[in-house]
């Protein structure tokens, strides 16, 4: 057995770490396609997705750097994504988990619809 608490939130919060570490993995396989010089309708969509995919994966980091903020600042009972976790970025800095875990998905998708448009056209 593991050493750690078996709540309801750190399970979460472990189903939340493995699902954006998977993401992630698929973002960088993703933009390793793009970049790899497939074929584009037009070089400004191939950019636009690279960037979209690049961000995605920059989130990705970020969220996965939360994840253990969050489980020390969380309180009894308290959920995952109402935790504000404090770091020292450039000063001291907070910021809840859905600030990184909704961009990661959103530019990853957008970067996959950018692709498909890009092939397609």
């Amino acid at each position: 057995m593991n050493d750690y608490p078996s709540d309801a939130q750190t399970k979460a919060l472990e189903f939340v770490s493995s699902a954006s570490t998977y993401v992630l993995i698929a973002t960088l396989a993703l933009t390793a396609w793009v970049a790899s010089g497939v074929e584009f309708s037009s070089e400004g969509l191939r950019v636009t997705s690279m960037t979209c995919l690049a961000l995605s994966a920059v989130f990705g980091v970020a969220t996965l750097s939360l994840i253990p903020l969050v489980q020390e600042a969380r309180q009894p009972g308290q959920s995952n994504f109402d935790v504000e976790a404090h770091f020292k970025l450039f000063g001291w800095r907070s910021a809840h988990l859905k600030a990184a875990l909704f961009p990661q998905y959103f530019l990853l998708l957008a970067g996959l619809i950018l692709y498909v448009i890009g092939m397609v056209g």
